[in-house]
């Protein structure tokens, strides 16, 4: 997000957020008692879908800024049931004309909201362990690096090929998770 700060889309990510926290909340709670598996596949399934969807309408995943309430609201709750489903908002995204570093950006920042809202819920509810929370600060400087230079490539990719690249990595994912449930 912060490699990409000047081109984030604050209002859409505002937007989001609306209904990106109160059902990362409630998806927080649920969490333990979920039937993981299945919510995967169906992810996974929806990725598919979506990307189909895309190429044969490339328009119709556009939505008003009001409708990406109820994307964030999906997103949240998904986003702590099964980990991260920043691919399910991707096509949204992309139909919102967000590009490269917009795209990036404004996808991060968004999920930036929502990971920070069940970091609170987590560590309430003492699922978040000292452990946990360790790993993932070791992880930050191998992350920010990663950011860094995929900024860099991203920068110089023609907008049709970045869009290819994302549907690709679409595709890939939600395969992943139709076939192995996580």
């Amino acid at each position: 997000m912060w490699f990409n700060r000047a081109e984030v889309d604050r209002r859409l990510v505002g937007t989001f957020a609306i209904g990106a926290v109160p059902a990362a909340i409630a998806g927080a709670l649920l969490f333990a008692t979920a039937p993981l598996a299945a919510l995967t596949r169906v992810i996974g399934v929806f990725l598919l879908v979506m990307v189909a969807w895309r190429r044969r309408r490339p328009h119709a995943a556009r939505l008003d800024d009001k409708a990406y309430a109820a994307v964030g609201a999906a997103s949240g709750f998904g986003s702590a049931l099964v980990g991260s489903v920043g691919p399910m908002v991707a096509p949204f995204f992309l139909a919102r004309g967000l590009l490269r570093g917009a795209y990036i950006g404004t996808e991060a920042a968004a999920a930036v909201v929502m990971h920070l809202t069940k970091l609170v819920v987590f560590g309430a509810a003492a699922v978040l362990t000292a452990t946990s929370a360790a790993t993932g600060l070791a992880l930050a400087p191998a992350s920010a690096a990663g950011a860094w230079a995929g900024k860099k490539i991203v920068d110089r990719l023609p907008a049709h090929v970045f869009v290819l690249l994302v549907e690709a990595g679409l595709i890939a994912s939600g395969l992943l998770l139709a076939i192995t449930g996580g």
